[in-house]
């Protein structure tokens, strides 16, 4: 029914950027509601989102994070987001190189998986470190 998004990878979902809307705070990125229900395991309002383009090369620490809001039809930016692509906030249009129809993977695995406790991620990257010590 809806076009996008697709989930590539569990909490990983492929879209196309449907424009920029000055309904949406900097924080807050927007999707179909009936595409988020139909598509995905987003919670409308309290998942939180990094988004990358496939030049992006940044680290994902790096990326900024956006709360996921659910459009619905009564908003101007509904026709952008009409097959679920992700609508931007009007006042990141100059500080993200990011074009109307481009590709864009939302990632909101660090929400469902990490859930702002980054110990496990500290423990897994000091063993790691260790082990690597070791073997030299």
């Amino acid at each position: 029914m809806y076009r996008y998004p697709v989930e590539v990878v569990s909490d990983m979902y492929l879209s196309k950027v449907g424009g920029f809307s000055y309904e949406l705070g900097k924080r807050e990125i927007g999707i179909n509601a009936k595409a988020l229900e139909v598509n995905t395991s987003i919670i409308p309002n309290e998942t939180f989102a990094t988004l990358r383009t496939f030049d992006d090369r940044r680290p994902y620490f790096f990326k900024q994070r956006f709360v996921v809001v659910a459009v619905e039809e009564n908003m101007d930016c509904y026709k952008m987001t009409a097959n679920g692509e992700v609508v931007l906030p009007d006042e990141i249009r100059d500080r993200m190189d990011v074009k109307v129809g481009e590709d864009v993977i939302v990632n909101t695995v660090e929400s469902f998986r990490v859930d702002g406790d980054y110990s496990n991620v500290a423990r897994a990257m000091l063993w790691h470190l260790e082990s690597r010590i070791r073997r030299n």
